[in-house]
């Protein structure tokens, strides 16, 4: 009985296993133009992936800009801009029409601290990524919850 009982417990277990994929997101650090209503169209010509609408950001850092740099993780967006104050996670809702949204303060010892020369990556093994983002000569690990890293955990 008892061998029975393991025997149907390792079946249940390799049953609920084998509904499962393996998924790895490869992100790509993206430059993107801003369009005049404050939007930037995620993708390219090929594949269309959604539009951002920045207007509460912009008016966050009080500064409109032609370009900025996004890249996602784990299903969140990161959006900066050369002169900005903040990194700004963007989290979709499952509603698939809207996102919350977050300024991540990289340099929380200089409020007036602007960031310049600014590159997102993605770093990591694939088990745990993180967002590498290196500005004014320095950088900084994002983890998957928008936590600030020395080295990426």
């Amino acid at each position: 009985m008892r061998k029975l009982v393991v025997l149907l417990s390792m079946l249940a277990i390799a049953g609920c296993s084998s509904k499962l994929v393996r998924f790895e997101q490869y992100s790509v650090a993206m430059n993107l133009k801003v369009d005049a209503d404050s939007s930037v169209y995620l993708g390219d010509g090929d594949k269309f992936n959604g539009v951002l609408f920045l207007n509460p950001i912009f008016s966050a850092e009080e500064m409109e800009v032609s370009q900025v740099k996004i890249i996602q993780n784990y299903g969140r967006y990161y959006v900066c801009a050369e002169q900005f104050k903040n990194v700004w996670q963007i989290e979709p809702k499952s509603d698939g029409i809207s996102g919350k949204y977050k300024a991540i303060d990289v340099t929380p010892e200089d409020e007036s601290d602007v960031l310049k020369n600014i590159s997102f990556t993605r770093y990591g093994n694939p088990d745990k990524a993180c967002v590498r983002f290196r500005f004014n000569g320095k950088e900084v690990f994002i983890d998957k919850k928008g936590g600030l890293n020395e080295v990426c955990e």
